[in-house]
C-alpha cells in the first residue's frame, strides 16, 4: 500500500514537472551528477516535502490561469456594457435634439425637427429721462455762409423719451447656410409717423468657412461703434464727436468672415452711401466702398461687442481695429439720374472763429480712416479711438455758386477727432463707473470741440436689464446729432441722462 502510495506521489511529481513554466526550469539550480556509487536516494520524507512543494506551485500556477481568464472576461463584459451606454445615450440625445423645437436661448427661437429652418426673436428697450441746460455766450447760431443765423440761444430743456423699441427677426431658411434679419424700430428720434422703421435687413449666405455674402440695408463697417449689437456703448449715447464720422446703415452688398477661431475678422462692402439705407431714396448714380479688419488677442473679438467687462476676466485680453472708407456723393439739382443728400458734413469750424457751421449736404468725395484699441481685465474696460477724414468739394454743374466754397474759400477740408473711455466695475457684475473725454476740430479752424462725460450703472440683470445714468459736458458743442439729446449747436451743453434698458 505504500509502494503505490509512492508511485502515486511520484506520477504527480511527473505532471507538475509537466506543468512548471520554463522559466521556473531555466531557473532552477543546476545540479551535478554524481558517479553511480555514490548516488543518493531520497528518503521518503524527502519526496514527500518535494511532492508538497510541487502541489503548492501547481496551485499557485492553476490561481494565475483563472486570474487572468477572469480579467478577460471582465474586460470583455465592460466593453459590452459600454457599448450600450453610449449607444442609448446617443439615441436618446437624438430624441431630445428631434423634440426641442421652440424655447429660449438668448432669445426666442422655433425650428423645424430637421433644422433646416429657424426663426429667432429678440428685441430691446431704451427708455429714459434727458435734462438739458444751455448757454452760448459769445457764440451765436451759424448760417452755412458763416453768417449769424439768430440770437443766441439760452434756456434748458427736459423730456422722457424712448430711444429704442426694436424687434429683431434672424436665422435661416432651407439651410443654416441661408441667413436672414429684419429688424425694425417703433420709436427713435427719426421715427416721427409711429409705425415700424426698418433697421438692419438682409438675406446672406455661408459660402465657406470664413466667407458670408450679405444684401440688404447694413451697418456700415468702418467705426467701431457699428459692430455694438444693441446700445453703442456704456452710455447711454454714443459720443456726439464721433457723429461727423458715423456712416450708420446703407444698401448694398457685404462679404465678411472670421479667422483663427474669431481671432481675427474682416467686413468688406460696397453700398449707396453713408446713411443711404431707405429703399427709393431719390440717389445719384455713385456708390460707397467700406473695409473693416478687427485681431484681438486672450479673446474672442465677438467678446469685445459687448460693453463692459461684466464678468472679470484674469488675464488681459485686448483687440485693435481699423477701418477705411471712400464714397462720392452729387446733391445739385442737376445730379443724374437724381440729387443725392444723405452724407451731410457736420462738426465743421468756421475759419474766422464765429463758431460751427450747420450741416452741408456733401456735393463731392469723402476719404476716411479710423484707428481704435481696447482692453479688458479684471473689471477693467477701456478703449480708445481716432478718426480722419477728407473732403474734396466738387462745385455743381453750371453754376456759380458753392455754399462749402462761399464759407471756406477752398474746396477741401480735414477733420479729425479723438477720445477714449473708461469703465471700472466697483462690484463686479453689478455697479460700474464710466469716464469719457475727447476732442474735434477742423482744419484751419479756430474752434474745437470737447466732450467730458461721468456715468454710472447699474446691472440689475447682466446686461439684459440695467440702469445707466451720465452726465456729459460740452463746452462747445459742433455735431449737433439730434433733439433726443437736448444739445444746441455752438452752445455750452451740460446734459444729465438716467436711462432703463430691458433685453430679451
Amino acid at each position: 500500500m505504500k509502494c503505490l502510495r509512492l508511485q502515486g506521489s511520484l506520477l504527480l511529481l511527473v505532471l507538475a514537472s509537466l506543468a512548471r513554466p520554463a522559466s521556473a526550469v531555466t531557473q532552477a539550480p543546476p545540479t551535478h551528477t554524481a558517479s553511480p556509487a555514490k548516488r543518493h536516494h531520497p528518503t521518503m520524507q524527502e519526496l514527500e516535502q518535494q511532492i508538497a512543494a510541487l502541489r503548492r506551485e501547481v496551485q499557485t500556477i492553476k490561481a494565475r490561469e483563472n486570474h487572468s481568464w477572469m480579467s478577460r472576461q471582465r474586460e470583455a463584459q465592460i466593453k459590452r456594457i459600454v457599448a450600450s451606454v453610449l449607444k442609448s445615450s446617443a439615441r436618446h440625445a437624438q430624441e431630445i435634439r428631434v423634440e426641442v423645437t421652440a424655447g429660449y436661448n438668448r432669445g426666442f427661437f422655433v425650428r423645424s425637427p430637421e433644422n433646416n429652418f429657424r426663426l429667432n426673436v429678440r428685441g430691446y428697450i431704451q427708455v429714459g429721462y434727458i435734462f438739458g441746460y444751455s448757454t452760448v455766450g459769445n457764440a451765436q447760431n451759424i448760417n452755412a455762409l458763416g453768417q449769424p443765423a439768430g440770437p443766441p440761444v439760452v434756456g434748458d430743456a427736459s423730456e422722457f423719451n424712448m430711444r429704442r423699441a426694436r424687434l429683431i427677426f434672424s436665422g435661416h431658411a432651407f439651410s443654416p447656410r441661408f441667413i436672414y434679419e429684419v429688424s425694425g424700430d417703433f420709436a427713435g428720434s427719426t421715427n416721427t409717423n409711429g409705425y415700424l422703421q426698418m433697421k438692419t435687413t438682409y438675406a446672406g449666405y455661408r459660402l465657406m468657412k470664413g466667407v458670408l455674402l450679405r444684401v440688404g440695408v447694413l451697418r456700415v463697417p468702418f467705426t467701431y461703434l457699428s459692430d455694438y449689437p444693441v446700445t453703442g456703448d456704456d452710455f447711454g449715447s454714443f459720443p456726439l464727436l464721433s457723429t461727423p464720422f458715423n456712416a450708420e446703415r446703407s444698401l448694398g452688398l457685404d462679404v465678411s468672415g472670421k479667422f483663427f477661431a474669431d481671432h481675427l475678422t474682416y467686413d468688406v462692402q460696397v453700398n449707396n452711401g453713408s446713411k443711404a439705407s431707405n429703399v427709393g431714396t431719390a440717389i445719384d448714380n455713385r456708390l460707397g466702398y467700406y473695409l473693416r479688419v478687427q485681431y484681438s488677442g486672450g479673446g474672442r473679438v465677438a467678446r469685445f461687442k459687448n460693453e463692459g467687462a461684466i464678468h472679470p476676466r484674469h488675464h488681459l485680453a485686448w483687440m485693435i481695429g481699423a477701418g477705411l472708407g471712400y464714397e462720392s456723393q452729387n446733391s445739385t439739382t442737376g445730379a443724374f439720374p437724381s440729387p443725392q443728400t444723405s452724407l451731410s458734413l457736420v462738426g465743421l469750424s468756421t475759419p474766422d472763429g464765429a463758431g460751427f457751421y450747420p450741416k452741408f449736404s456733401a456735393n463731392g468725395s469723402l476719404y476716411r480712416a479710423t484707428g481704435d484699441a481696447h482692453l479688458k481685465f479684471e473689471g477693467i474696460d477701456a478703449s480708445a479711438t481716432i478718426f480722419f477724414q477728407q473732403y474734396n468739394d466738387r462745385p455743381p454743374a453750371g453754376s456759380s455758386t458753392d455754399n462749402f466754397v462761399a464759407a471756406f474759400g477752398r474746396r477741401s477740408l480735414f477733420e479729425m477727432a479723438y477720445y477714449g473711455e473708461l469703465g471700472y466695475f466697483l462690484v463686479p457684475g453689478k455697479w460700474q463707473i464710466v469716464s469719457r473725454a475727447g476732442e474735434l476740430f477742423t482744419e484751419s479752424g479756430d474752434k474745437q470741440m470737447f466732450e467730458y462725460g461721468l456715468g454710472l450703472n447699474w446691472y440689475i440683470y447682466g446686461r439684459a436689464a440695467r440702469l445707466q445714468t451720465a452726465m456729459i459736458y460740452i463746452p462747445n458743442a459742433a455735431a449737433l446729432s439730434s433733439s433726443s439729446t437736448n444739445v444746441v449747436l455752438n452752445a455750452q451743453n451740460l446734459i444729465s441722462m438716467i436711462q432703463f434698458q430691458l433685453r430679451f
